[in-house]
């Protein structure tokens, strides 16, 4: 009986963990992938496009299971890192611009936002039903978020190409 109250407790205590660290939430390896490819392709713009999507085919190279589900989770982590550069980058420009400079920026993020939310809903509604629609729709938004988090880290380090 205390043998089986230990495995239940460990069990619980492994699968607190794995919720902690979420589906979305992107692993150390993947990480790694990420920075290593923009810290090589350096601050040229067109060479850290290379970078998107390189998450994800580490995700699913090591996903055991490859299905539509465990490809938009793929998708999520990498927009995640996509989106912690758009913020790092939003604030680097947010200190060092002007008021002007910082309305514009508002409201282009406004307006990225809702085109990215409108185009990438696209493959949701011609595949309605289906799996292939949402996978897709992952990778619209993921895509569009990477070459967005490009853009604003080249505003806001602007020696690239």
């Amino acid at each position: 009986m205390r043998i089986q109250c230990l495995l239940f407790f460990v069990m619980f205590v492994f699968s607190g963990y794995a919720l902690a660290q979420g589906v979305n939430t992107p692993r150390p390896e993947e990480v790694k992938v990420f920075h290593q490819c923009l810290q090589k392709a350096g601050l040229v713009f067109n060479d850290r496009v290379q970078c998107i999507g390189k998450v994800f085919d580490s995700c699913v190279m090591s996903a055991k299971d490859q299905s539509s589900i465990g490809m938009r989770e793929c998708y999520s982590r990498e927009t995640v890192l996509w989106e912690k550069l758009i913020s790092d980058s939003e604030k680097k420009l947010r200190r060092k611009q002007s008021k002007a400079t910082r309305t514009e920026l508002s409201e282009a993020m406004l307006n990225w936002k809702s085109f990215r939310n409108n185009a990438c809903n696209i493959p949701y509604t011609m595949y309605e039903g289906g799996t292939i629609g949402p996978v897709l729709g992952m990778e619209c938004f993921s895509r569009l978020t990477a070459l967005w988090a490009l853009q604003l880290s080249e505003f806001a380090t602007p020696m690239g190409n």
